[in-house]
C-alpha cells in the first residue's frame, strides 16, 4: 500500500475507533443507571455493535502498522537495498 493512502486510511481508522470506545463507554454508563432497573435491550446492542466495530477497526489499524510491530516488537528491521 503507497504511503499516502495508509496514512488517509489511518486518518479515517483513529477517529472511528475513538467513536466506538466513546460509544461503547456511554452504553457502559448508561445501562449502569437506567439499564438495570428496565431491562434495556437497546443499551446491550449498541454497546455489542460498537464492540464489534471496535475490534474491525483494531485489526485494520494493526494491519496498516504492522511494518512498525514488526520493528519495534519483534526487532525485525526493513532491509535496505541500495
Amino acid at each position: 500500500m503507497k504511503p499516502a493512502t495508509k496514512n488517509k486510511t489511518l486518518r479515517i481508522t483513529i477517529p472511528l475507533m475513538f467513536i466506538a470506545i466513546l460509544i461503547n463507554q456511554i452504553a457502559i454508563y448508561l445501562y449502569e443507571i437506567f439499564g438495570k432497573s428496565q431491562n434495556n435491550e437497546t443499551l446491550t446492542e449498541i454497546h455489542a455493535f460498537a464492540g464489534l466495530c471496535f475490534i474491525i477497526l483494531a485489526v485494520i489499524h494493526l494491519i496498516l502498522n504492522w511494518s512498525w510491530v514488526k520493528s519495534q516488537i519483534f526487532g525485525i528491521k526493513k532491509s535496505k537495498k541500495d
